[in-house]
């Protein structure tokens, strides 16, 4: 399957969480969680279209004045999903700075509230000094955030020492191939046009659909959607991306993370201590490398991504990755 999603950490394995992925033919992005922020550059900070914060520690949001400054001054509109709570965080550091000279800047952030089902959301205007405004349910449906044609993110409510810390899975509700063999062949021009061939697959449309193909030699020809597709497409199962932080190493969060994270092609999943250290992890509420690696061999996924690491490791940079990917690839069972 080519990537549709292209995901990476801002910080490394040892840095802040920041979980950029870009969308592959789109100008957009998405964040998971907003630690530090200063290494990315303002032209892919403006790319980012939703922000997603798993809890409000500090280091999963230090970077959020960072990615406001780059916004500033741009006729955007942001929007921010976390737990119950996190709209009057997010009040508490916007009333932190003096707005006075933002009267006609057309920045609008929306926060939205998830606690398993509708939630708050509030609009904070850049216009308005980022007063709060508009206060307002919005109807989650169940555990979806967020959907369009080509992308679907879901939420998991985890606990943290007595806090809820969201998990999030990032999918594509189908995935379409293009063979380029075939455009070759029939002489169809590759370009953009081919995104909205895509998405109109995705959100099902007739098959009757008229689109107009453009022709490597010039010109074009009109074919129906069915038929362009019988010629250069196939659809599949669409990608899935599971993103899993700052959880107790308890059985309750371990059964839920295993089904939420079920045949994703990439678990992004924190692996803070050596799983020797268990009962510090129990103590700090966090997981150890060899649970991680546990977790995403049990739920199928075909790659897996730690971070998070404890900084007390790092004269051992490749300890906790060798021990979670060990565990990780462990064809014992009982492991």
């Amino acid at each position: 399957m080519r990537s549709v999603y292209s995901p990476r950490l801002l910080n490394g394995p040892f840095g802040d969480p920041a979980f950029y992925v870009r969308l592959a033919h789109r100008s957009e992005a998405l964040l998971f969680d907003c630690g530090e922020l200063r290494r990315l550059p303002t032209r892919e900070a403006l790319k980012i279209s939703t922000v997603f914060i798993s809890h409000a520690h500090i280091d999963h949001m230090v970077g959020f004045d960072t990615l406001l400054r780059s916004f500033l001054y741009h006729d955007r509109t942001l929007l921010v999903y976390g737990p119950a709570g996190i709209a009057d965080q997010i009040r508490g550091r916007l009333s932190g700075y003096t707005w006075n000279l933002t009267d006609g800047y057309p920045l609008v952030l929306i926060v939205r509230e998830w606690d398993n089902g509708p939630g708050r959301e509030v609009t904070f205007r850049a216009a308005n000094a980022f007063l709060p405004e508009g206060e307002q349910l919005w109807d989650g449906a169940g555990d979806l955030l967020l959907a369009s044609d080509y992308l679907q993110v879901r939420a998991l409510a985890l606990d943290h020492g007595g806090i809820v810390s969201l998990a999030f899975a990032l999918q594509e509700p189908l995935h379409v191939a293009i063979h380029k063999d075939a455009l070759e062949r029939y002489g169809y021009r590759q370009g953009v046009w081919l995104v909205g061939f895509k998405d109109l697959l995705r959100s099902g449309a007739a098959a009757d659909t008229l689109l107009d193909v453009p022709l490597v030699d010039g010109g074009k020809i009109v074919l129906g959607l069915g038929e362009l597709q019988a010629q250069i497409a196939h659809t599949e199962r669409g990608m899935k991306i599971v993103y899993v932080t700052d959880v107790a190493p308890t059985t309750a969060n371990q059964e839920m993370i295993a089904v939420f994270a079920r045949d994703a092609h990439l678990l992004a999943i924190e692996a803070v201590f050596p799983h020797a250290e268990f009962p510090r992890a129990l103590e700090r509420n966090h997981l150890t490398a060899q649970i991680a690696g546990e977790l995403g061999r049990r739920a199928g996924a075909a790659r897996l991504l730690t971070f998070h690491h404890s900084p007390r490791y790092q004269d051992q940079p490749e300890l906790l990755t060798a021990e979670a990917m060990a565990a990780f690839s462990s064809n014992d069972a009982s492991a």
